[in-house]
């Protein structure tokens, strides 16, 4: 056989039968209730990721890497908690069961998500995708914002009318005016270990937690350090208790050892950190923990906007109640 033909026909073996790793694997994402009925801090959703083959079939074991990042500032208006916008929010690893990996979480803020997922399946091959995503504003945030512009608008309206006259009126107007604008203008753990049940008990560890940054939360199944670890189904719940909300949840979730995840508390509030974990033959083990989350003032480029819009629409009112008396 000629040279060029052999080289030939090798390029075509190589291209055509080198595994396409990323083509074997199909990942789909879906959210219930869907994204479009989402907004922050309404109600968890159930996220769930899919892994089939060529063929269309969930592929039956294996694990899913998992990054969570919160959207990046906005162009004016920060949200509710700017200093989670552009973070890491989530990162954590879930075996596959029956194709699918499934958890809770209640989205912070509103704009636009990115979910990076990478499947490592046993024999070694890979697959990755990233999903984008957006969560809206509730209407009622929208129309609040309204109502207190057209206050501050009428505020204003009233003061410019006042300020034609010089009068002791005009002096108090004056001083109300001054004490709204310097009103908008100021700025504004130990591992616990859960109740012994035989030989093993549940251990619960939550790193000092701090808003904007993602907090090392970890359970591992303790005991007989010489005995191999039987493998549990762990329940895992992070919940709100000042807004009475479930933030994050994996239900029986197969582990043997340990779980670990990085995960932010998003607001200077305190938490509970719940897990329940099922041992074959063994009664229920339970644990549980406070969080108290330190919180952090807001950067300036956040609240500057805000305060200059307020301002602004304050001197529009003053500026039309000043014209409407002189032309009265």
């Amino acid at each position: 056989m000629p040279l060029r033909t052999f080289l030939l026909l090798f390029g075509l073996v190589v291209f055509l039968g080198s595994p396409l790793w990323a083509e074997e694997f199909n990942i789909y994402f879906k959210a219930s209730p869907r994204l479009e009925l989402l907004y922050p801090y309404s109600d968890p959703a159930t996220l769930t990721l899919l892994v089939t083959g060529a063929d269309g079939r969930p592929v039956a074991q294996g694990s899913l890497a998992i990054r969570l990042d919160a959207p990046k500032p906005g162009w004016f208006f920060s949200t509710d908690f700017p200093l989670v916008e552009g973070s890491r929010l989530l990162e954590m690893t879930l075996p596959l069961r029956q194709g699918k990996a499934e958890w809770k979480y209640l989205f912070p803020i509103r704009g636009e998500y990115l979910l990076a997922v990478d499947f490592v399946a046993p024999v070694g091959r890979k697959a990755s995708k990233t999903f984008a995503f957006r969560i809206r504003e509730s209407k009622q945030k929208w129309f609040l914002l309204g109502g207190f512009s057209l206050a501050l608008f009428a505020f204003g309206a009233i003061a410019g009318r006042v300020f034609t006259r010089p009068s002791r009126t005009n002096q108090i107007a004056t001083g109300l005016l001054f004490s709204m604008g310097s009103l908008l203008l100021s700025p504004g753990i130990a591992p616990v270990q859960g109740a012994e049940s035989g030989r093993y008990f549940g251990w619960l560890e939550v790193d000092p937690a701090t808003v904007g940054k993602p907090s090392s939360v970890r359970w591992r199944l303790g005991g007989d350090e010489q005995a191999e670890k039987p493998p549990a189904l762990l329940t895992l719940t992070i919940t709100h208790p000042e807004k009475g909300k479930i933030v994050f949840a994996v239900d029986r979730l197969p582990v043997t050892g340990e779980f670990a995840m990085n995960f932010q508390f998003t607001d200077g509030a305190e938490y509970r950190v719940a897990a329940i974990a099922y041992v074959a033959g063994r009664p229920m083990l339970r644990t549980e923990k406070n969080v108290s989350v330190t919180g952090v003032e807001p950067p300036a480029r956040a609240m500057i906007p805000a305060i200059s819009f307020f301002v602004a629409i304050i001197a529009l009112g003053l500026a039309v109640g000043r014209w409407s008396k002189r032309a009265g």
